[in-house]
């Protein structure tokens, strides 16, 4: 409850900073702009700096086996629901990034370390190599399905991208970046949480109160993000899993509220920003209901 107030305190400074306007609608763009460029790349590499050893290999496999079936469900539902919901194309988009993507990061490792202690860290960390390379390759079609009718292959050649690349190289070869390089990516990667959810609030504040909490839709969304999805997911992988912790942290962050990175991206691809807000604001309201659910049902 701690890390999801903190996530609403920030948010609320964001969208007062905008409300007085200390930020426009050009600083939020240009914020969100340097947040996808710049410092969330540099959080990517800085969470891929784990050391790995021959007995982490086989719980590592079951981790990345966990997740496999994990975007399995979350796509199948991002192709099915969003067909069964009103809204345009683009918001169709939005709906299957906000279903297929959680908040693996702010809210899901801490409250990983909350439920299992430090040493959730090293596992929870895993979820985010695969998140990264889906979010800025796939994650960008959804937002923009346009793009996919004469695929660029530069959209692929993108700072995300490219940081997962060189993250994993340096997971798989166990080589670590010297001092003081990695304390600045460390410093610069730590910004990037709380000027996401200044971004957030600053979007919220274009949008009148009423209407943060009148769009069905987004409920809906929640609704499966939040509990049909990691009930899913536990279903499909108790049976195989028999270690308890491999099997918790999984299904425990497939429970996660929106990703906040759904506003970035559609801030940089000007796509139904207000309503990817809603998604991520709504969220992460109810997440604070339906963890603790999720945990006495499956833990």
């Amino acid at each position: 409850m701690e890390s999801i107030a903190i996530l609403f305190i920030i948010m609320l400074i964001g969208y007062l900073a905008y409300r007085v306007g200390f930020l426009d609608r050009s600083s939020t763009h240009g914020l969100s702009s340097f947040l996808l460029n710049v410092s969330l790349p540099a959080l990517i590499i800085s969470a891929m700096q784990i050391p790995v050893s021959d007995e982490l290999i086989g719980q590592i496999i079951t981790i990345f086996e966990a997740q496999a079936v994990f975007y399995v469900i979350s796509f199948a539902f991002a192709f099915c629901i969003p067909l069964l919901l009103p809204g345009s194309v683009i918001e169709k988009g939005v709906m299957r990034f906000l279903l297929v993507f959680s908040n693996l990061g702010f809210t899901g490792i801490p409250i990983s370390i909350a439920f299992f202690g430090e040493g959730a860290v090293f596992y929870s960390s895993l979820f985010m190599i695969p998140f990264n390379f889906l979010a800025f390759s796939i994650g960008i079609l959804m937002l923009r399905p346009d793009l996919g009718h004469n695929i660029d292959p530069k959209i692929f050649l993108n700072p995300g991208i490219l940081a997962s690349v060189i993250g994993l190289l340096l997971f798989f070869t166990g080589l670590s970046i010297p001092s003081p390089f990695i304390d600045a990516i460390d410093l610069l990667g730590g910004i990037t949480t709380p000027l996401s959810m200044i971004v957030i609030g600053a979007v919220l504040a274009t949008m009148p109160v009423t209407e943060l909490f009148t769009d069905w839709r987004v409920y809906v969304i929640s609704f499966c993000r939040l509990l049909l999805i990691p009930t899913a997911l536990y279903l499909c992988l108790s049976p195989f899993i028999t270690d308890p912790l491999l099997l918790a942290i999984p299904v425990l962050l497939a429970g996660m509220p929106c990703a906040t990175s759904v506003v970035l991206f559609a801030e940089e691809y000007e796509v139904a920003s207000s309503f990817a807000s809603q998604g991520v604001f709504i969220s992460t309201i109810f997440s604070i209901i339906t963890i603790p659910i999720i945990a006495l049902l499956f833990f």
